[in-house]
């Protein structure tokens, strides 16, 4: 007997085992013991388990507040069930049915508690499908509800069901339409054939779908976009239909108008078009018949289709300018597509010509044609804008170098580029605004073409620069030209009471002599323009080969002078200068120059104009000032005796309005007295009063020396001299190199002007012991020149210095 029930508790053992899952628990809810099951389903293994609680499979689980319960229950010995929602190791969630025993000791006291699960998670899944599957459909039903006609017939077609969308539209109420059949609502509109096709489909088991005109009860119609589901049985047959309808009344009546409109209202609405729109066809003969013509343009123009079917002179297409018409009319009636264009009375158009083919033949042409009067215009105008210049209306760059090129390959006649350039043109702009500049471009160009002979061309290429091809390269006749052209431009212009002057320099190149290109043609020139300006201006000069030389070598040195200074190429050679009286040395003048690393030394008259030209003399100038006064502080540091500095200065720099600022800058940054340095100008620089006045001035109150350099030669008026704060005038050397009683009585009259203006005078370029003889008896104050000492390099000059300190 005690066997047979161990026998029964070890099969019960087992059977627990395999089909649930087992855990012991103590009364605080700590894990005591799992079985196998119970670890498969967790996915945690007994040793991870036993010794927690359940909150590892639920962390929303309150052991303590649930064993407590448990505990404090009044019937101890009561079995509970709960279905409780864990979560396995992985992360997945899972589903038991708990059935929770307790283990009451001799008192009645719950000591453990077993806890036999049964997994249901799949029951709650399905569950969980399902609810959200019934709420879909729930969803679908009411949104078909709400957009669309549903309806459902049994097999024979008696309405079983209907929505209250159906009712709205066919206006009858649900219980006029349950029994009955979809005749109730019938219109008509459809033949016997619709139907039958319909229910053949249906009852086959497939889908139909179609658009029906229906009737509602207040004899009003209603079209519908209708689908027809079938519901089969087993066997394939159709034991219900399902009917899904949606309105599309307005499209159709849209439709329907909008055709009624175009077979009644055609003509009508052609007729309002701005363009107009044709039809032709050929009569047996071959004869074009027009059988449509509208639009307003036919009314503009006074055409009707009667007129065009006339024959003779009184149809317009007989007129010759209209014959291309003719062709392009055949060639659409031979099926093909044509696009052309065509003026017509001052008008111009697109024409368009499409076949209409039928049996592959074409019964007739549709035409379009629109009018293009005005892009035309506006075509022409931007054409005009491409290749005129807008302000003088001559031919612009792009134009003259187009004609250009195209004459050098027709190779039929040589001719000539004068490439013509205004003198001064800046100074009208600057002084008399930029309205009479444009009037005297414009006057320009209007003189330059009556100038020019019937196959000549006149362009402006920019600014104030024009320039023209000539038909004739013979050096003579291109002379006669060029002056008759300065001629002419240099007489007077009038604009409101202004009279103007202006007169143009002229550089030009033959083709092919000078080049046989364009850009040569005009490069060369331009270099030939450049010397005219560089000769005095108001004149013409030719281009040769020996000045482009001189241009290039120009070019070449400008380059490797922009780097001259930060190649350490400049230097300073010194000129003393000398009292006449004691023969003591006052000063020195500062001169540059430049010894190329390659060439050695450079002409001051190669390198100066170069410099001025392109603006490089202003960081030379600024070298040189802060160079020399370097220098001069440094001899008196070495006790070497106070000499005065000179440094010349040039207009550029004189008419920068940052000039005083920067020699203030150079003797603070040098430490060099002020009154040891002296400016020298020419004489050219004092013309504008004012400004000298100012600056010079400046000079004067800091202490600074300033002689007026090549005095004599300028055009300063004397009346002024006196307003100036000069300390000396340099007697320029062309004045000594030949003593004839002119210039001796002009050395005598400068000599004497500045005695009287208390201003020292310094004759430069004395060479021979005559002149300074006679400069002696004169009463000069100082002197240099070679017959004292050429201009000496910075050694060579201490040495000097050293013989006069010993």
């Amino acid at each position: 007997m005690v066997l047979t029930e161990a026998k029964n508790l070890q099969s019960l053992s087992r059977l627990l085992d395999e089909k649930f899952c087992v855990s012991i628990a103590d009364t605080n809810g700590t894990i005591l013991y799992v079985n196998d099951r119970f670890c498969e389903l967790t996915q945690f293994s007994a040793d991870e388990l036993v010794g927690n609680s359940y909150q590892l499979l639920s962390p929303n689980y309150n052991p303590k507040h649930v064993f407590e319960e448990m505990n404090q229950n009044k019937s101890p010995q009561v079995i509970q069930q709960r279905v409780v929602k864990s979560t396995a190791k992985d992360g997945t969630p899972y589903w038991v049915r708990a059935t929770v025993v307790p283990v009451i000791d001799e008192e009645g006291i719950p000591t453990h508690y077993i806890s036999i699960d049964l997994d249901i998670t799949d029951d709650q899944l399905a569950s969980a499908k399902y609810e959200a599957t019934l709420k879909e459909l729930n969803n679908l039903e009411s949104a078909l509800d709400h957009a669309s006609v549903i309806a459902a017939t049994d097999s024979a077609g008696v309405i079983k069901y209907v929505n209250p969308k159906f009712c709205e539209l066919s206006k009858y109420p649900e219980q006029e339409l349950l029994g009955k059949t979809h005749r109730l609502i019938n219109s008509g509109h459809h033949p016997k054939s619709f139907f039958e096709n319909m229910w053949r489909t249906i009852k086959s088991g497939n889908v139909w779908r179609g658009e029906v005109k229906n009737r509602a009860k207040d004899g009003s119609f209603y079209w519908m976009n209708t689908t027809i589901v079938p519901f089969s049985d087993d066997r394939g047959t159709p034991y219900e239909y399902i009917s899904i309808r949606t309105d599309i009344t307005a499209r159709i009546e849209a439709e329907q108008a909008l055709e009624s409109a175009l077979k009644n209202d055609f003509r009508t609405t052609v007729r309002n078009l701005q363009n107009a729109i044709f039809k032709y066809e050929a009569d047996e003969s071959g004869r074009i018949f027009v059988t449509l013509l509208e639009g307003q343009i036919c009314d503009k123009l006074g055409l009707t289709s009667t007129l065009i079917n006339t024959r003779g002179e009184s149809n317009p297409f007989s007129r010759i300018e209209l014959q291309e018409l003719r062709s392009y009319a055949y060639a659409a009636l031979g099926g093909e597509p044509c696009q052309f264009e065509l003026d017509y009375l001052d008008h111009s158009f697109i024409i368009y010509l499409s076949p209409i083919l039928e049996n592959e033949a074409v019964i007739e042409v549709v035409g379009t044609c629109v009018e293009i009067t005005e892009r035309k215009k506006a075509e022409k105008l931007v054409e005009h804008m491409a290749f005129y210049d807008a302000l003088t209306g001559l031919p612009n760059r792009r134009l003259f170098k187009s004609e250009v090129i195209e004459t050098i390959q027709q190779a039929e006649n040589d001719f000539s580029i004068m490439y013509l350039d205004l003198d001064r043109f800046k100074n009208i702009n600057d002084s008399l605004g930029h309205f009479i500049g444009d009037e005297v471009l414009k006057a320009v160009a209007d003189r330059l073409t009556h100038c020019l002979g019937p196959n000549d061309l006149a362009c402006r290429i920019a600014g104030d620069e024009f320039v023209l091809m000539i038909r004739e390269t013979d050096e003579n006749l291109v002379n006669d030209i060029s002056l008759r052209i300065i001629e002419e431009i240099s007489n007077s212009y009038t604009f409101k009471s202004i009279e103007v002057y202006i007169t143009p320099s002229i550089g030009i190149s033959r083709f092919p002599f000078d080049g046989e290109d364009y850009d040569t043609l005009l490069r060369n020139a331009d270099t030939a323009l450049f010397l005219a300006k560089d000769q005095g201006k108001s004149t013409h000069r030719f281009f040769t080969r020996e000045l482009n030389n001189d241009m290039i070598e120009k070019t070449l040195l400008e380059m490797d002078l922009r780097q001259a200074i930060s190649r350490n190429e400049m230097e300073i050679h010194y000129q003393p200068q000398y009292d006449m009286k004691t023969g003591a040395m006052t000063g020195v003048e500062a001169l540059a120059r430049w010894n190329h690393t390659q060439k050695g030394l450079i002409s001051p008259g190669q390198f100066i104009p170069i410099a001025e030209e392109s603006g490089l003399i202003l960081p030379i100038g600024l070298w040189v000032l802060e160079t020399a006064c370097a220098q001069a502080k440094q001899w008196q540091e070495q006790g070497f005796p106070a000499i005065r500095m000179s440094v010349n200065v040039s207009i550029r720099q004189f008419k920068q309005p940052t000039f005083i600022t920067h020699v203030l800058r150079v003797l603070q940054k040098t430490g060099l007295d002020p009154s040891y340095l002296n400016i020298e100008i020419t004489e050219s620089m004092t013309t504008d009063v004012d400004y000298s006045q100012k600056v010079l001035q400046r000079l004067h109150e800091e202490g600074i020396h300033v002689s007026i350099d090549d005095f004599g030669t300028g055009y300063s008026s004397l009346s002024y001299l006196s307003k100036f704060p000069i300390t000396h005038l340099k007697i320029d050397q062309i004045f000594l190199q030949d003593l004839s009683s002119s210039n001796t009585a002009i050395i005598k009259t400068i000599i004497d002007l500045a005695k009287n203006l208390s201003i020292d005078v310094i004759a430069e370029g004395v060479e021979t012991d005559e002149q300074a003889s006679f400069l002696s008896t004169l009463r000069c104050d100082e002197v240099q020149g070679f017959l004292y000492s050429r201009p000496l390099p910075k050694r060579e000059i201490e040495m000097l210095l050293q013989t006069v300190t010993a």
